[in-house]
Parts: structure tokens; sequence; C-alpha cells
């Protein structure tokens, strides 16, 4: 209701023309503060404080609780990390980003360590309130703090001020006073600006913001050990050493999941990662959870829920004249390690055709060797500019996904760089759209460099899929490749275990 009749009296106010806005200072505020310090060998440099308070009404009293550890659910931008695990507030004037305002207007954590509540008293006229004269001390022996809190100039131009005083009977007392004094109040009453100063020697502006009552403002669990956590992980972040590390794990998500992000795309990830670290805590977490949230973005060209054409038969992805092994076919093993040995297949392997990665081929084809459509189609996707391959996870290749006409869509994984095709091209099956440069980790199951290829769709939750198909040897049933036979001549399959012409061996370097 107080805070209704001060929109009421807002209203009022510009109805008649008047710059006078009440303030309510029921509920919870949110304190930012900007200053500069005389006392510090950086006098010129900016700084930023920040904490909550809340005002209720208690009969004919006012109660004024502060809690100065504010906790935000995105904590990036304010803390650094120092030596120990000590955290310390960064140096400058810090703003909160659109989305920690959002959190700040919607409701507060806290933490508890420090929180000061005061019972302020009415003073004459209602525009003021104090919590009393502060006591000094009387023995010579003991030595007191107290503070006066005191708010005058209400309804309109409220100024808090904080008197505190430390001292005995025997010695100087100490003396001090922080004072906020408001110079503006925006329309709605819920944001107050003014100038802060403290003692002379701190001096700058002020910032109240109202949050969200509904919200309720809760004693939170982090702590601040959790704080100094975050801020190390932020720092770390920050250091270009951490940040390669965050891209590639990234990138490694990327690739386990069977997409392949530009390197525009894997610096952006990147970005979201460390941001997500940051506000987490933990950076695997974090990039994990971007990387998953990436992978919607790589396929967002493929409806979901679209059903393949199981009439189609697909040609070779390769110039048929010449015979080509298949490394690996559907449910095949993990491809083989940096010694030879054969990996087992699993879900966390990018090179196992295993789980919704099942329907796949790796073709082994020498370097260079021409790649082709498997199908008409439009180009939705390419990824160009990596030179790496190997069987190392997380190792970017350079692709091409190409759009059919039922929705499903065609991965060429793998291949070199400088493709010729460009996104939103049609292309028509059997039309060169690159050539084997053994990029990227799908390494062939038998120790060659291919190109892996495989059709795919989104399911109902935009999950990525691989399609069971069938390639085209003139039948109406069609085929299904065989790991170790050879593929070609004509598009019919070659008899298992038969070499190229001229007995020469498949080359893979």
């Amino acid at each position: 209701m107080r805070r209704l009749g001060a929109v009421l009296l807002a209203a009022l106010g510009i109805a008649l023309g008047t710059d006078a806005v009440a303030v309510e200072l029921e509920g919870t505020w949110y304190v930012l503060v900007h200053f500069q310090d005389e006392a510090t060998n950086k006098p010129d440099a900016w700084r930023w404080d920040d904490r909550v308070w809340r005002f209720a009404h208690k009969g004919d009293r006012l109660e004024w609780t502060e809690y100065p550890i504010v906790q935000l659910d995105d904590d990036s931008g304010r803390f650094e990390a120092m030596r120990g695990g000590r955290a310390a507030r960064v140096l400058g004037a810090w703003e909160p980003s659109p989305s920690q305002l959002a959190d700040i207007q919607d409701g507060l954590s806290v933490n508890s360590r420090g929180e000061k509540t005061k019972t302020l008293r009415a003073g004459a006229g209602g525009g003021s309130w104090s919590s009393g004269e502060a006591s000094g001390g009387d023995s010579a022996m003991v030595i007191t703090y107290s503070e006066t809190w005191t708010i005058t100039g209400l309804p309109d131009t409220p100024v808090f001020t904080r008197d505190d005083s430390m001292g005995s009977a025997s010695s100087e007392s100490m003396e001090g006073r922080t004072e906020y004094k408001t110079e503006s109040v925006d329309a709605s009453g819920n944001e107050i600006k003014g100038s802060f100063g403290r003692d002379g020697t701190r001096s700058g502006r002020f910032r109240l913001i109202r949050t969200e009552a509904s919200h309720g403002l809760t004693a939170a669990a982090t702590s601040q050990q959790d704080l100094q956590r975050k801020a190390g992980v932020r720092a770390l972040a920050s250091s270009e050493e951490m940040r390669q590390l965050i891209r590639e794990r990234v990138q490694q998500e990327m690739v386990s999941a069977g997409t392949t992000p530009s390197e525009a795309e894997l610096d952006k990830l990147t970005d979201e990662a460390i941001a997500a670290a940051t506000r987490s805590g933990s950076a695997d977490e974090a990039s994990s959870a971007v990387a998953k949230q990436a992978e919607g973005l790589f396929y967002a060209f493929a409806p979901r829920g679209a059903k393949h054409d199981d009439s189609v038969r697909y040609r070779l992805p390769f110039d048929p004249s010449v015979p080509r092994q298949l490394g690996q076919g559907v449910g095949g093993f993990g491809g083989v390690d940096l010694y030879g040995n054969v990996m087992s297949g699993s879900a966390d392997n990018p090179a196992s055709h295993v789980g919704r990665r099942k329907y796949g081929f790796d073709w082994e084809l020498p370097k260079g060797t021409p790649v082709v459509a498997a199908r008409d189609g439009v180009v939705a996707r390419v990824v160009d500019g990596s030179t790496r391959g190997g069987p190392q996870k997380g190792t970017p290749a350079n692709v091409v996904l190409i759009k059919h006409a039922d929705g499903s869509y065609a991965e060429y994984v793998g291949l070199d760089i400088d493709i010729p095709v460009k996104q939103g091209q049609a292309v028509r099956a059997g039309e060169v759209i690159g050539s084997c440069g053994g990029t990227g980790g799908w390494r062939g199951g038998l120790g060659g460099i291919g190109v892996h290829f495989a059709v795919g769709r989104l399911d109902e939750k935009g999950e990525p899929e691989t399609v069971d198909i069938r390639f085209d040897d003139g039948s109406q049933a069609g085929y299904v490749p065989t790991p170790g036979s050879y593929y070609g001549r004509g598009g019919a399959k070659a008899p298992k275990a038969e070499l190229p012409p001229d007995g020469a061996k498949n080359p893979t370097q």
C-alpha cells in the first residue's frame, strides 16, 4: 500500500507539472557507489562499493538494516583474485550489465556476515528519522565504537547520514561521517541518484535501485570462500593461457557432439564460456553448457522432427571410377590411436559410430581427392580454415552440411581448406563440394585419413541424430557399405578385399 501511494503521488506530481517525486523508503534497495579516495596512492582512480539496505516500519519506528556483502548470480566484472586465495574489488567504476541489472531489480541474495540493524525514531514533522545520539567512551581503559544513522529531507530529497565515533575517556575521539545526498528521483520513485562523501577524503556518486520485495531477501548459502573461488576462476579466465584452455574445451565438446564451429564462432563461444565460468565458478561445467547451446545453433537450419525420405538412394561421396575403402561404417569402433591401436567405441569418443552417430561412414581417401555431393540439396553450413588432423579429441575439421528437400542434411567432415561452395548455394548430386584434407579427429578406422559422411536429422527435441540410409547400386533395396571393403566402379560395390586397379594400395597420406 505504501509503495502504491508513492506511485500515485509520483503520478500526481507529473500531472501538476512539478519535478518532486515522493520517496517511499520501505522495502529493499541495492546501493551502488562510485568514488575516488584521496587517502590512497591512486587518488584519481575510480572505485566502487555496493551493499543492500532494507527499510521496514515497526510500529512508529523505522528499522534500517544494512548488508555489506551482495551476491549476484552473474558476478563478472566485480572482483579479481589476489595472492593467498583472497578476492578484491576490481579497481574501476563498475556498472552492472543489463543481465546483472535485471537480477538486481528481480531480487537479491546477501551474505549475513557484517549485517547491521538500527531502529530509527521519527523527528518533528515526519521528514526525518534518527537512531539517536552516539555515546562516547566514559572509561579510560575501554575503547568504544558507536554509530548514529539519520535520514533527513523526506519525502522528496532524502539524505542518508552515518556518523561514527571511536575513543575512550583518556584518548581523543576519532569521528567520521558518511553522507548520501539525493539529487534526483525517477518518476516511479524506484531509483535514487545523488552525491556521496566520506570525511572529505572519499567523494563520488551513489545510486539506489529498488528490488522486488516479493522475492524476499534471503541469506544466501554462498560463502565468502565461494566468492573468492569465483574470483579466482574469473582472474584465470582473463589470462591468455586459461582462455586457450577454455577454448580447446569448448571445441572438444563441439566435436564430441559431432559439430565443428568456425574460428569466429569458436571465439564467440569461448567468450560466452568464460562469462558462464565466472558465474558458476567452474570452467569445465560452463564450457560444456555453452557447447550444448552452441550445438543447437549449429543445426538451426534444420527443422525439428524432419522425416527422412527412405526411398532415396545415395551416391558415393567421391568419384566412383576408382574404388575406395570404407574404414569405419555403421556402429563402428572408435578408430585408431597414435600407436595404431584400435579404440573402443563409446558415446564419449567422437570417432565412434554409436548412439546418435551410429549411421556414419569414414571413407579412406588420399589427400586432395575430390569430394562430391551424395544427394541434391542446398549448402546450409560451411566451416573452413583448419589444417589440422589426427585422432586427438577436439581436433578441428573443415565441414560442409547440405540440407535436403525432406529436412534432413548430409555432413561431409574432414575436408581440405578453401572449400569451393558457399552457404545458400544449390548443389546437385555428383557436384564437387571440396576435397579430402584429413582435417579433424575423424581418423579412419583402418588408420588412414579420409572423409566422414553421414545423413542426419533433428528429432522433436532438436537433438541431431544420424539416419539409416542406403547407397545406390542399381537395385531397389540399395546397400549398406561394409568396413574393410572397397566401393566404386561406377557405383557398384566391389568385392570384399578387392584392391584398386593395377593392384595399387589405397593411399592414405
